[in-house]
């Protein structure tokens, strides 16, 4: 019978654990009183479908279903609304990272707790940063666990930093790392309950929390926690943890074995797995073609021998890489520690005494009360949740609002508005916008470029205030963008540069002769119209008659001491012809020549076929070697600057009001998410940000270099 919420209580100081593991959700619900965990209830529902692999949450929906089930029966038994929830993640994809790091703690009065937290954030954030300096591709790691291995005071190592006094301090760490992906779905799942996460951690330092407590680490311990898909791996040694490992052979190995020897399905191998387990002699079932069997436990353990061989193979080769050597001891936890006949063969490949290899249940748990309960090795890691959330040693996340969307930030991950729009699926087009790409082509032999579009820059503001894509965000920041708009790219036609309009076709009488005149282009040695789009790299050359002084030249024919007219007007080389136009020649005195044109010098080299312009300020690109404009630019009067970008000279048109860096980004192509890269920002060596101020003659940088690291 469902309990109305209504009458349940607030849940308090109470703790709630979930256990989202491969083949169950394990649910725990205690109190923490004088540093001692005491159990209240427990319940496991087993997953009805496969819908977690290798720990990783793969149909969120209906793991959120098996969630829901065990909160509303721990709710109703124990008259209690949960709303607050401590999660572990499994180590699929796990990565780690050990760093050290100084502090200069001179000027301080005695360390406190926040002071010593702080510094461990600091320090994790380093690795963090090491870490995504040699991440590739998009995808971003968050830290969910972390070991202190040393603190030390002024070179020496101490136990506590709280309440000392000294010149510097060193922290030495190793924290771990998972894909969002792995960490998303978790709390996509928990969302879905109205389930408050208060803490994150991973299931391997959740096991050591309450198995290998600080006081029994000096030994060299490791402890593994086996689950359905994965194998989680923690080291301690030398009084800290010092490693954390995976490897994704576990149960379900063994499972898949049963399932290719009998025929069976998947929920019907787990029976006859934990039949192993549980001491029973033999196992009936019915395969998936409805005939019905009887094997002896004894048959099943055999043949499940080498599947079993492979599993402690791989655990014992992770824990030897992790460790640098074979451990002093192991402990084994999770459901996958209870296979028949690991325990020896892990001992076995280890090289060390079978006595050394326990399978840690109940009877191993520090500072906890079962009250009463006798828990099996599948529970630790569900109340090393809840202890470890007590410790402060679990992790949570920020929120950080884009445009309305949420996107979660975890609190060790220091983030630039840049890298939380990324988080929320914006592309770098969207952020930081691209002027559209240029054309380059070939005119008479020299080289022309129209530039592409400008971009427009998106707008950016944080808390409803203007920010740039490199201001830093936290908890509760509230991002709005109007995305960038990319510019065109360039284009244009054969018309667009070489201006056939202004030039005819048709014919011009002089001499007595008729010429045929008009402007002729070829691209890449082909005759191509007016309309022809330019391509990049066309090669364009241009022929034929358009000015007077064009047809002078095909009659080698010069122009001192001689007045050329065009009815009653004198014209000269830059004249532009057209159709029909008659051309007489004029001696010194006046009078009329004939046909025959004279030569008084041959005052003029015959130049490469190619027009004349009618002069320099209205000569098209095809004949001046101008520079053409593209269609969107904005002519320079002289009342704006000139400025160096990345080496390459800029003049921004006028403008009304100051320039900023911003304004120089659409004369640059650049891609701000190239994997493991870093935007770099000067202006005159120095550094600076989008919103700096240029001036006339500044040089500025704007480019994207690979992370150094810190």
């Amino acid at each position: 019978m469902s309990t109305n919420n209504s009458e349940l209580k607030p849940q308090g100081d109470l703790v709630f654990a979930l256990d989202i593991g491969t083949r169950t959700v394990v649910g725990v619900v205690g109190e923490y009183i004088d540093d001692k965990f005491y159990l209240q209830d427990y319940i496991s529902v087993p997953h009805t479908k496969r819908a977690m692999v290798d720990g990783q949450v793969e149909d969120i929906k209906q793991v959120a279903k098996i969630v829901s089930q065990v909160k509303t029966q721990l709710e109703e038994k124990n008259g209690v609304q949960l709303t607050k929830v401590s999660i572990a993640a499994a180590g699929r994809a796990l990565k780690t990272k050990q760093v050290t790091m100084e502090f200069d703690i001179s000027d301080r009065e005695a360390l406190t707790e926040d002071m010593v937290k702080s510094m461990e954030i600091e320090t994790i954030q380093k690795a963090q940063s090491e870490l995504d300096s040699t991440t590739t591709g998009r995808t971003i790691f968050y830290c969910v666990g972390h070991s202190i291995i040393s603190y030390k005071l002024d070179d020496y190592k101490i136990i506590s930093l709280e309440g000392h006094k000294g010149e510097k301090v060193e922290i030495e760490l190793v924290a771990a790392f998972l894909p969002n992906i792995v960490v998303e779905g978790l709390y996509s799942v928990m969302d879905l309950n109205g389930l408050e996460v208060t803490s994150l951690t991973l299931e391997p330092i959740a096991a050591m929390n309450v198995i290998v407590p600080p006081e029994i680490r000096l030994i060299n311990i490791a402890l593994i926690d086996i689950g359905a898909g994965t194998s989680d791996i923690a080291i301690a040694k030398n009084g800290s943890v010092v490693a954390y490992a995976m490897a994704t052979t576990a149960g379900d190995e063994i499972t898949e074995e049963i399932i290719r020897s009998y025929l069976v399905d998947f929920n019907t191998a787990e029976i006859i797995k934990q039949s192993c387990s549980n001491g029973e002699k033999q196992v009936e079932y019915r395969d998936i073609l409805g005939n019905s069997h009887t094997v002896s436990t004894e048959d099943i353990t055999k043949m499940l021998s080498p599947a079993v061989d492979t599993l402690a193979e791989t655990i014992c080769n992770a824990i030897k890489e992790a460790n640098g050597d074979s451990p002093s001891a192991v402990f084994l936890v999770g459901g996958g520690s209870l296979i028949e006949g690991l325990t020896p063969l892990v001992a076995e490949k280890l090289g060390i005494d079978e006595t050394r290899v326990a399978i840690g249940g109940g009877d191993f748990l520090k500072n906890v009360d079962e009250c009463g309960a006798k828990l099996g090795a599948e529970y630790v890691t569900p109340i090393g949740i809840a202890v470890t959330s007590m410790l402060n040693q679990g992790y949570d996340f920020s929120v950080i609002t884009v445009n309305d969307s949420k996107v979660r930030v975890f609190d060790t991950k220091q983030l630039s508005v840049y890298e939380a729009l990324t988080i929320a699926g914006y592309k770098s087009n969207e952020i930081m916008g691209r002027s559209g790409r240029s054309l380059s082509y070939t005119l008479n032999g020299v080289r022309k470029t129209i530039k592409g579009g400008a971009m427009t820059p998106a707008e950016v503001f944080v808390n409803e205030r203007p920010a740039s894509i490199m201001t830093k965000v936290t908890q509760g920041d509230r991002i709005r963008i109007t995305p960038a708009m990319s510019g065109q790219n360039a284009s244009a036609q054969l018309s667009d540069v070489l201006g056939y309009e202004r030039f005819a076709d048709g014919t011009v009488t002089f001499g007595g002769e008729t010429f045929a005149i008009g402007l002729k282009a070829t691209v890449n040695g082909e005759k191509k119209d007016p309309d022809y789009r330019i391509q990049p790299l066309d090669s364009i050359e241009t022929s034929g008659i358009v000015t007077f002084g064009d047809l002078l030249r095909v009659m080698d024919a010069g122009s001192e001491g001689v007045e050329y007219r065009v009815g009653d007007n004198v014209i000269d080389e830059n004249y532009v012809l057209c159709d029909g136009d008659v051309i007489s020649a004029y001696d010194s005195y006046g009078n009329i020549i004939g046909n025959d044109i004279p030569v008084p010098q041959p005052a003029m080299q015959l130049a490469p076929a190619a027009p004349q312009a009618a002069a320099e300020e209205e000569a098209p690109a095809a004949v001046s070697g101008n520079e053409p404009v593209a269609p969107n630019a904005i002519p320079f009067n002289g009342r704006g600057i000139n400025v160096e970008i990345n080496g390459e000279h800029v003049t921004l048109a006028p403008r009304n009001g100051d320039y900023i860096l911003l304004d120089l980004l659409n004369s640059i192509n650049i891609d701000p998410a190239v994997p493991n890269s870093e935007i770099i920002l000067e202006i005159n060596g120095a550094p600076a940000n989008f919103s700096s101020y240029i001036s006339d003659g500044d040089r500025a940088v704007i480019k994207v270099q690979e992370r150094t690291g810190s």
